[in-house]
């Protein structure tokens, strides 16, 4: 039996048990659509980008591990999550209704945390510099999604330094909510499912491959900058700097100055920065992305 091995644990009382379950189980960012290199990086030459980024969506979008240790781990993954489908019973309203190239039937069959879950929206206004269709409102959309989960729905940075249409109705919309959460910078790392998991930086068994961190939080977000030092290959296209969460904070404050002219939504907006796992090592040759991903984390398994 292996050192790190608990053989008594089918012992303990039930009720310690499904709470250690519960404690396994991912934090994770729902994303509303695929988001694409070009949207995240802008405009670079063929073979420059540090990521595919859809590698990660996918298996950011699997069923968490502990649903494949046993009948009990998976009754309490079960609890208050699952793959979602569509209720027409609770189609969202007419002005939440937004498709784009970007969205795809896969993020309807994500799973989905209800009670540790949160919505994040790639989509911005840059993407219409590459993907020209859309309709309806994608800020009204994550509005309506996010009132079903927990956590705080997060965007993009380019909501404030792009302009698009109907500007007073996307500010409208931020007032709905409390809290939104901004993504300042996009960082790639590159490692293997198991390093991920024994560094704890990924959720406790490191199934939760992106992290969006509040700047305010450095001890973390250090951390994950450390381990995106130890695993960048050389020479690597992924190119990042260590911003001080003053600055990211500055950063924000003029986005929204020059945006609305005012500071009316700054106390609702909260600077992150997104951290985005990639187990299949696209930065080196590999067959197929998704593959890749399902042979380190395993397929659907429902």
């Amino acid at each position: 039996m292996a050192e790190n091995s608990f053989h008594l644990f089918p012992r303990l009382p039930t009720e310690l048990r499904l709470e250690i379950w519960r404690l396994c189980l991912p934090n994770r960012v729902w994303e509303l659509d695929i988001p694409t290199a070009e949207g995240l990086f802008g405009n670079r030459a063929k073979g420059s980008y540090p990521c595919n980024v859809q590698c990660t969506a996918r298996l950011n979008g699997l069923p968490p591990v502990i649903t494949r240790v046993c009948q009990e781990s998976r009754d309490v993954a079960h609890e208050s999550a699952g793959i979602i489908l569509e209720d027409p019973d609770e189609d969202p309203p007419d002005d939440a209704c937004w498709a784009t190239d970007t969205t795809d039937s896969f993020a309807d069959d994500f799973w989905i945390d209800l009670k540790r879950g949160s919505a994040h929206i790639n989509w911005n206004p840059l993407y219409v510099d590459f993907y020209e269709r859309s309709c309806g409102s994608a800020l009204a959309c994550i509005a309506w999604e996010s009132r079903k989960l927990v956590g705080q729905p997060s965007i993009m940075k380019e909501w404030f330094t792009f302009s698009c249409d109907r500007e007073e109705e996307r500010f409208d919309v931020l007032d709905q909510l409390p809290n939104w959460r901004v993504v300042m910078r996009v960082v790639i790392i590159h490692a293997t499912f198991w390093e991920a998991a024994q560094s704890g930086l990924f959720g406790l068994l490191g199934d939760a491959p992106v992290q969006i961190i509040p700047v305010s939080n450095e001890e973390k977000v250090n951390a994950l900058y450390n381990f995106a030092d130890e695993h960048r290959q050389t020479p690597s296209v992924e190119e990042f700097q260590r911003v001080p969460s003053e600055v990211l904070k500055q950063e924000l404050k003029d986005s929204i100055l020059t945006a609305m002219g005012s500071e009316k939504l700054l106390s609702k907006l909260d600077p992150t920065i997104m951290f985005r796992l990639c187990t299949s090592r696209c930065n080196k040759p590999v067959k197929h992305c998704l593959l890749a991903s399902q042979g380190e984390f395993g397929k659907y398994n429902l």
